[in-house]
C-alpha cells in the first residue's frame, strides 16, 4: 500500500503550488515540509482537526498570507478519494457533505490572517479534507503562467460508536515483472479509519511463509489491495493464505487458496 496514502488519511497537510490551475510544484508529506514550503505563501493552522463526530462546532482554521500580494482565497471541504492501492487524495469535483465553512472566498492583503469556522450539520462519522486555495488578486486577468498556493488539511469526525468490519476478497497476483506481488483485496465495511495491522501465513507442500503486514488505513466503503508477498519470493505451486487482521480491539481470521504460476 502507499506510504503516501497512508500518511494523508492519518492527516498530514499536503502544499502544492498552482499556476492557472495546474499543479507545479509539491511539497513531501511531513508536516515539517509542508510548513517550509508555504513559508511565504499562503498558510494555514491547524493541519489537522479531528474530534468524536457530533453536530455543532468543529474547529477553527486560522488562514494567513505571508506573501507580498493580495490573495484571493478560496476554502473548501471536500471528500477523500482512495485508489485500490491504497493512495488517497482529496476529490477536487465534489463537496464534502455535512460540513460547512464560515468563509468559503474571501480577500486577505499581505500580512493579514482570517479566521474560518468548520460545522458539522449532523453527528455522523465524516472523513475529509479541508482545501484551502490563495491566488494573486487580479489572476484570471494575467496573462502566462501565475504562481499560486493550495493547501489541504485533514479533517477527521470519529465515530462515538465504532463499527469494525473488514471484508476480504480472494487474494490474487497483481503488477507486472518484477512487481509482481500477491494482494489481498479488502473492504472497510465499518464507519472508522482506524488503523489495521495482522499477519499472513501461506503454507504449500514445500513448507510454510510467514510475515507481519504493514499497518493501514482504508476509508469506510472502500478497498484496498493489500500486500501479502512479492511474487519472485515464492515458488510455483498451490498456497493456502491465513490472514490474521487486527483493528481496534477486534480479531478478523481469513482463510483462503491461492495459485502461483510462473
Amino acid at each position: 500500500m502507499s506510504s503516501v496514502g497512508r500518511r494523508a488519511i492519518a492527516g498530514v497537510v499536503v502544499a502544492t503550488a498552482v499556476a492557472s490551475g495546474a499543479v507545479i510544484a509539491r511539497a513531501d508529506d511531513s508536516p515539517a515540509s509542508a510548513a517550509k514550503a508555504v513559508t511565504g505563501g499562503l498558510g494555514v493552522n491547524p493541519m489537522v482537526i479531528e474530534k468524536p463526530a457530533a453536530a455543532g462546532a468543529v474547529g477553527t482554521l486560522t488562514v494567513s498570507n505571508n506573501s507580498s500580494k493580495k490573495l484571493a482565497v478560496n476554502v473548501t471541504a471536500r471528500p477523500w478519494m482512495q485508489s485500490s492501492s491504497g493512495a488517497v487524495s482529496i476529490n477536487r469535483a465534489k463537496t464534502l457533505s455535512g460540513i460547512r465553512v464560515s468563509e468559503p472566498s474571501f480577500a486577505l492583503a499581505a500580512g493579514q490572517k482570517k479566521a474560518v469556522s468548520v460545522t458539522a450539520l449532523s453527528g455522523a462519522a465524516t472523513y475529509g479534507g479541508i482545501e484551502i486555495t490563495g491566488l494573486p488578486d487580479g489572476a484570471s486577468k494575467q496573462t502566462g503562467a501565475v504562481l499560486g498556493y493550495r493547501l489541504v488539511t485533514s479533517l477527521r469526525l470519529n465515530p462515538a460508536s465504532p463499527v469494525l468490519s473488514l471484508k476480504a476478497g480472494t487474494p490474487k497476483v497483481s503488477g507486472k515483472g518484477s512487481k509482481r506481488a500477491i494482494v489481498m483485496p479488502l473492504r472497510n465495511a465499518g464507519n472508522t479509519i482506524q488503523p489495521v495491522t495482522g499477519s499472513v501465513r501461506l503454507k504449500s507442500a514445500l513448507g510454510t511463509r510467514q510475515r507481519a503486514l504493514a499497518s493501514i488505513r482504508i476509508l469506510p466503503g472502500k478497498s484496498v489491495d493489500v500486500l501479502l508477498s512479492a511474487v519472485g519470493s515464492v515458488k510455483a505451486g498451490s498456497y493456502t493464505a491465513t490472514v490474521q487482521l487486527k483493528q481496534g480491539g477486534k480479531t478478523t481470521t481469513v482463510t483462503k487458496k491461492l495459485t502461483i504460476k510462473r
